[in-house]
């Protein structure tokens, strides 16, 4: 049999003195619950309530920027599928009553402008988005 190096002994207690210190600070690490693991994907677009928000404001703050009287709101959006909205809003200039209109329109952060109107018209009234698309007919 041969005897071990004179290493032998300086790796068990490397050894040992890394499992104690393993047992020791274990404990001091806090892990989160298991049901913490399981979040919610994350949202990249706007809600339907946020995107008409983000609409009347952007809109408002373009129009004032270019001397432009007319103001957007009553903003009622639905979100057809995720980043694709179709909205009803009126838009009102001084001593004219207000306009209905109804669009399309995607969200796209990435582009020049946020919000991408892909269609939109005139509407024969306001209220809601649902009557809005019903005076169409």
């Amino acid at each position: 049999m041969s005897r071990p190096g004179p290493l032998y002994p300086a790796l068990v207690l490397v050894a040992f003195a890394s499992a104690a210190a393993v047992y020791v600070l274990a404990p001091a690490v806090q892990t989160a619950p298991a049901k913490a693991e399981v979040t919610a994907p994350l949202r990249t677009t706007p809600t339907a309530a946020e995107f008409a928000h983000n609409f009347v404001g952007a809109t408002n703050a373009f129009a004032v920027a270019h001397g432009d009287v007319t103001r957007v709101g009553n903003a009622q959006c639905v979100e057809a599928m995720r980043g694709h909205y179709m909205c009803s809003y009126a838009a009102k200039r001084p001593g004219i009553a207000p306009e209905c209109h109804v669009m399309q329109a995607r969200w796209t952060p990435q582009a020049a402008s946020t919000i991408t109107i892909t269609l939109a018209g005139r509407a024969g009234r306001c209220g809601t988005l649902r009557e809005a698309l019903r005076s169409l007919a």
